[in-house]
């Protein structure tokens, strides 16, 4: 099985890069690390941005002949925007698998997945909570265009849903020393010092371990956080999950997260998790623990609730949610539901 990936990472790190810098690179990763004859293509990180319409089209069209070139069975594509869902890549007559890992909120977006399945191609998505993301966007596209031409579908095309990702890391089970940690790289969705702003002037111990800032957006963020206390910037990811191993809870700061991988690699150590909800209370990594006693979900960005349940998950049993962890969050579990999605994938392309 030949696969051509497409990948693309914010500082334009290769994927063997030992720093992974979100969820997206992470399933690049484990699709690079787990398949054997995977060929990569990398993207510049930019190319959205700043490439005009021209660029954007001829990138498409490269993508195919190398896909050709190479003799690929498959393009697997991680990302949302036009160069890797636009109208020329969807006329690949290699199938093409696109995994979508967020929420893209642009009206464009059901439109192009709808045309990636109308020629044979197959869309997957990582969880229902997404999804209910994007049906509530098609509403409002619908309520605003009508039911009627590019936007008047019912719902968006998908084959099913993927797990983000499989336990990797196992950690000895030790003595927390912070009594709350979260993991994210700099940015205004992932908002990973929201942690340290909602302790501030409490005596309740935390570690942030971050990124530097990829935009200019997030610049003056960064520079009023840069100094502050018990932070970890760019390590690798062997430390990330040493250093997670100590926290006592972990705090998913990110609220409209579509499956969560962070969660998973807390819970993996033995960490239970405290979610910060979504506007109707839910958030989508609810999925990913064993049980309902390894988690709590507070109201969006709550002082009060967030310190309630740090008390409250000191005493869970961290064996019992790594181990339990481990089991449902298999590596072997995770690469057979992607053999199948790709099976799937080809099969679906050639009855086209």
């Amino acid at each position: 099985m030949k696969v051509l990936l497409l990948y693309r990472e914010p500082f334009d790190r290769r994927i063997t890069s030992n720093i992974v810098s979100g969820g997206g690179e992470m399933f690049c990763k484990s699709i690079y690390e787990n398949f054997d004859d995977v060929t990569v293509r990398h993207i510049p990180y930019s190319a959205d941005i700043h490439w005009n319409g021209k660029d954007k089209n001829n990138e498409q069209r490269d993508i195919i002949n190398q896909a050709e070139d190479i003799k690929a069975d498959i393009i697997i594509s991680n990302y949302p925007n036009a160069i890797y869902t636009g109208t020329e890549i969807s006329k690949s007559h290699i199938p093409i698998m696109s995994i979508i890992h967020n929420v893209y909120p642009m009206t464009s977006i059901i439109q192009r997945i709808n045309n990636l399945t109308h020629r044979g191609h197959s869309v997957w998505l990582v969880s229902k909570w997404q999804h209910r993301r994007y049906k509530q966007l098609n509403q409002k596209i619908r309520n605003r265009y009508g039911d009627d031409g590019a936007f008047g579908n019912k719902d968006i095309d998908i084959s099913g849903y993927l797990n983000s990702s499989y336990c990797k890391f196992k950690t000895k089970l030790v003595d927390p020393i912070w009594d709350c940690g979260t993991v994210g790289r700099y940015d205004k969705n992932k908002k990973p010092f929201l942690l340290k702003q909602l302790l501030r002037d409490t005596k309740i111990s935390s570690l942030v371990i971050s990124g530097k800032y990829q935009s200019e957006n997030d610049k003056k963020h960064y520079e009023n956080n840069k100094e502050q206390k018990n932070v970890l910037w760019d390590i690798s990811y062997d430390k990330v999950m040493n250093n997670m191993s100590k926290f006592a809870t972990y705090f998913s700061t990110c609220n409209h997260e579509t499956w969560g991988i962070t969660a998973l690699e807390a819970l993996s150590c033995g960490v239970p998790l405290i979610l910060n909800g979504y506007s109707d209370k839910t958030h989508a990594s609810e999925i990913i623990p064993s049980s309902k006693k390894h988690y709590k979900v507070i109201p969006t960005d709550d002082k009060e609730e967030l310190i309630k349940a740090i008390k409250s998950l000191k005493k869970v049993d961290r064996k019992e949610i790594q181990q339990m962890t481990w089991d449902k969050h298999s590596k072997e579990k995770w690469k057979k539901t992607i053999e199948n999605a790709i099976d799937k994938t080809i099969e679906k392309f050639r009855s086209k």
